[in-house]
């Protein structure tokens, strides 16, 4: 998880830690899209960005959840590129939908990056937090090592 902060033309800079990486595994190109159901935004490497989208269009097409999901995700994707200082352009109708202004959360979920205001960040660690706690935890979690 890495605490950041957008500039004022809405650029947010790729930690050190991730750079070579993405260099190495898509030459800076990356697809920015929303969360279908949080209100954080999606950052893929392209090429992982293409298997998931691949998935999703071979999906039942008349399905209600199927059009949400393409509506939602495949729908406001956005390609973007690393500039000469490593950042990335976040469009301001995505920057809306995530309510970000200017601190965000950037937590790497394996194949991806989410990316939250920091505010809405914490406030659905502590709901996740409280509804864990309702549920039991399921078998395959238990037996998970870490």
């Amino acid at each position: 998880m890495h605490n950041l902060t957008i500039d004022a033309k809405g650029r947010l800079k790729i930690p050190m830690r991730h750079q070579a990486q993405i260099d190495k595994t898509c030459a800076g190109k990356m697809v920015l899209s929303i969360h279908p159901d949080d209100t954080c935004l999606l950052l893929y490497p392209l090429q992982d960005w293409q298997v998931l989208e691949d998935k999703v269009s071979a999906l039942p097409s008349l399905n209600i959840h199927t059009k949400r999901l393409k509506r939602k995700l495949i729908g406001h994707a956005t390609d973007c590129e690393l500039d000469n200082t490593l950042r990335i352009l976040i469009p301001a109708t995505l920057r809306e939908y995530a309510n970000i202004d200017r601190k965000i959360i950037m937590s790497g979920q394996g194949h991806n990056f989410e990316l939250w205001d920091e505010s809405a960040w914490h406030k659905q660690l502590a709901n996740l937090d409280a509804l864990s706690k309702k549920e039991d935890i399921p078998i395959s979690i238990t037996e998970l090592s870490l």
